[in-house]
């Protein structure tokens, strides 16, 4: 069942292939395949690619979660760009990645995407944080989809109860902002969020390890923010922020959509309501539209572009 007013239900991958890319990820996160078929006209119109063109869509997801699903969509005819060619690490724009758990075995996950087709820019690295400690490292692949896998190393996690496998849902996507303080007035003051986190340092610790890929000699001088936003508090469907003080180029204002993350799409009781809170925070609007959620059923739509160049799309049962 889909749960309404929870942070984001799926993240939408544009990708050159909805299937292959479907496989893929299968294999290196142990997900199921759900759903597929062709995507529908009103679906397209809504993305914003033309009702002339077709496409094809594979929802896959946790076996044990309906939460936190990954749907790939492929376009007939050539690939598009990438969303965000050329882009590092720190620089700004669009949809950066979305974060997965590994349950026991980071090195054995990251064997296993790399397997598949994915490239990281910095090896597994260490995070101690004094109460907290994690392991981390960073997954792109040819078409931008990129994931961030995590396993906790103390203390024990928790929330995952009845999980199975080597990995977690999807549970929480990050976004390289070009200002901290606009990004949160959106999730805090416009929408209502609470944050689950927030917190200011460096990139890296004075040994320069990093997951992102910044030199390690420039890491540790680099200022950083971070701030993690859901609707009641919780890093399930969350939206991550960070804000890196380096000066990275800017993919705000590039066409989209293109390959990679497309979008973050969230079960809502009122689109309206939404609409009402986003409108005159910088923010691009769609006109609420009818189409179909598959395999959710019919839905009342709407698109939202932040300002930082993310997509949002909220739905509401018809």
């Amino acid at each position: 069942m889909i749960s309404c007013d929870n942070g984001f239900q799926e993240a939408l991958g544009l990708v050159s292939d909805a299937s292959a890319s479907a496989t893929r990820f299968c294999a290196a996160t142990g997900y199921i395949e759900v759903f597929q078929g062709t995507a529908s006209p009103q679906v397209l119109q809504f993305l914003g690619v033309g009702s002339a063109i077709s496409g094809r869509e594979v929802l896959v997801r946790h076996p044990d979660s309906e939460r936190g699903a990954v749907r790939f969509l492929s376009l007939d005819g050539p690939p598009l760009p990438l969303d965000r060619e050329g882009a590092q690490a720190w620089d700004h724009g669009g949809i950066f990645d979305v974060n997965i758990r590994a349950f026991d075995d980071l090195d054995a996950v990251h064997a296993a995407f790399g397997a598949q087709g994915f490239h990281c820019p910095a090896p597994v690295t260490d995070w101690d944080f004094g109460s907290l400690a994690v392991r981390e490292v960073v997954e792109p692949d040819a078409d931008g989809i990129c994931v961030a896998a995590m396993q906790r190393v103390y203390p024990p996690l928790e929330g995952y109860a009845g999980i199975g496998g080597a990995t977690s849902w999807i549970f929480n996507s990050t976004q390289i902002v070009p200002d901290f303080e606009a990004a949160r007035h959106l999730f805090v003051d416009a929408l209502g969020w609470l944050p689950v986190q927030e917190t200011q340092g460096y990139a890296a610790a004075q040994d320069g390890a990093n997951c992102m890929g910044f030199p390690p000699g420039l890491a540790p001088k680099i200022p950083m923010k971070i701030g993690i936003y859901h609707p009641h508090g919780r890093m399930e469907g969350s939206v991550e922020v960070i804000a890196f003080d380096c000066g990275g180029r800017d993919f705000r204002g590039v066409p989209r959509p293109g390959r990679g993350w497309a979008g973050l799409r969230f079960a809502v009781t009122d689109v309206d309501v939404i609409a009402a809170r986003m409108a005159g925070e910088g923010c691009t609007l769609s006109q609420p539209v009818s189409l179909e959620w598959r395999p959710h059923g019919p839905m009342r739509a709407l698109a939202c572009m932040t300002p930082w160049g993310a997509r949002f799309e909220f739905f509401q049962a018809a």
